[in-house]
């Protein structure tokens, strides 16, 4: 059977239209994908994009307070980082303090390509956001963080 949204989209019946991970994981996926096409061309993934992005933002860090900031699994935060460091866009930066760590820090090309990159994300952000009118992006927003 096929359903029509508010919004006058069709879309097939799941089973599943009132689970919470379901809507989030679809609403995710469109997010991820505007993104995507609007970074396509720097070569960069969406979630290399918010690596550089809080690194820019909120500047040098370890790679484990890196993947916390950005809500990645630390087993996936080396891949993600090795990656970056490839593509020029971060250097890493042994400090000999207590265990030691690699302090993670934009390069000159990272920050130029993040510059371009952080109004392309508020672009995606604020589509993905379009159904809505602003008081509900506010409640939107203050909502899924209640729910982090």
């Amino acid at each position: 059977m096929v359903k029509k949204n508010e919004n006058n989209k069709e879309n097939e019946e799941s089973g599943l239209e009132n689970q919470v991970g379901h809507l989030l994981r679809r609403v995710f996926h469109k997010a991820r994908n505007r993104m995507q096409k609007k970074i396509s061309d720097t070569g960069l993934s969406p979630m290399q994009t918010s690596a550089l992005t809080s690194l820019r933002k909120k500047g040098p860090t370890s790679q484990n307070k890196l993947g916390r900031r950005i809500g990645m699994e630390p087993g996936n935060v080396h891949g993600l980082v090795d990656r970056l460091l490839k593509k020029g866009m971060i250097t890493s930066e042994y400090v000999n303090e207590g265990p030691g760590l690699h302090i993670l820090n934009l390069t000159d090309d990272g920050r130029e390509v993040v510059d371009k990159v952080i109004p392309l994300g508020l672009e995606a952000n604020l589509e993905t956001l379009a159904p809505l009118n602003a008081k509900e992006q506010e409640k939107f927003i203050e909502y899924l963080r209640r729910l982090l």
